[in-house]
């Protein structure tokens, strides 16, 4: 008897009801449903190697604009995240190669799914969050700056290549006098990037606290070691801390003289019971009568 193990949340914008009325109106649906066929064939690829990899699927979006799978890690390695975000554009560039092939030897109606394709593709592999190649870099960049400092590059890259996306938008309105595709994914990767400072926060801070829990289970764990000034706070360590890593904290005075030596927990312990933003050498002067 097969069991159900998990359930997928599917949401529906409200938007996509009101947008397929208005392209069949304009009688633009052949093209509208190319281009979401092969966004549909983009993000299932998704979906396989996340399964593939023993990731979770957590909720399917459908909008104007496509499908989007919401996928949980579960502490993945680069590796593996890298596969599932790589996934997408290969299988555009797979299903743009066998529209090529058809069109050159039987079906002469197979330019705009080429070209269709292509472009998704190579778009999504742009490094702009949250784009396929935004994340893949963010993952590499997390893997060696951690998770906050590769949040700060990502969306610092993101937003050179938004500019000059936002370039080629204008060009493109000027020149059709009607078409802001390209402005308006513009607008909505804004939006995006806004939105994620906070959520890498939390995301951070989630993976630190139930990090203990997996060491526990699994007895081993990889260690990474941060040397730190008694002048920076808690919350500068917090934010230098890897979601993949174990740390061990060396506080070091102006001199370069060790002062002590803290683990994660400990930080996290700290942050809980006086303020984050308090650094070291007032931790450790001012709070010297009370046991830490």
């Amino acid at each position: 008897m097969c069991k159900i193990k998990e359930f997928i949340k599917i949401k529906i914008n409200p938007t996509f009801v009101v947008f397929v009325p208005i392209i069949i109106y304009l009688d633009y649906y052949i093209e509208y449903f190319i281009i979401f066929f092969s966004m549909i064939v983009h993000e299932l690829a998704h979906i396989f190697a996340a399964k593939l990899m023993n990731a979770k699927l957590q909720a399917v979006k459908i909008s104007p604009i496509g499908i989007y799978a919401t996928i949980k890690y579960n502490n993945l390695s680069l590796a593996k995240r890298s596969f599932i975000n790589i996934s997408g554009p290969i299988a555009n560039l797979l299903f743009f190669t066998v529209c090529f092939i058809l069109k050159a030897y039987c079906l002469n109606d197979m330019l705009f799914f080429i070209y269709a394709n292509i472009s998704l593709a190579v778009f999504n592999l742009l490094p702009i969050f949250p784009l396929d190649g935004g994340r893949l870099l963010k993952d590499i960049f997390e893997v060696k700056l951690g998770l906050f400092k590769a949040s700060k590059y990502i969306r610092k890259i993101s937003l050179i290549f938004l500019v000059l996306l936002s370039f080629f938008g204008m060009i493109q309105y000027f020149s059709s006098g009607y078409n802001v595709s390209l402005l308006v994914l513009v607008i909505y990767f804004l939006f995006t990037l806004k939105n994620n400072k906070m959520e890498v926060a939390l995301m951070n801070i989630k993976n630190i606290v139930y990090r203990g829990s997996r060491f526990r289970k699994k007895g081993i764990y990889p260690v990474r070691e941060l040397a730190v000034l008694e002048t920076k706070s808690l919350g500068d360590v917090i934010k230098s801390m890897d979601f993949d890593r174990f740390h061990i904290i060396y506080i070091l005075n102006e001199s370069m003289n060790l002062v002590r030596v803290v683990t994660e927990q400990e930080i996290l312990d700290y942050a809980v019971k006086y303020n984050a933003n308090v650094s070291f050498k007032d931790l450790f002067e001012d709070y010297a009568k009370t046991p830490l």
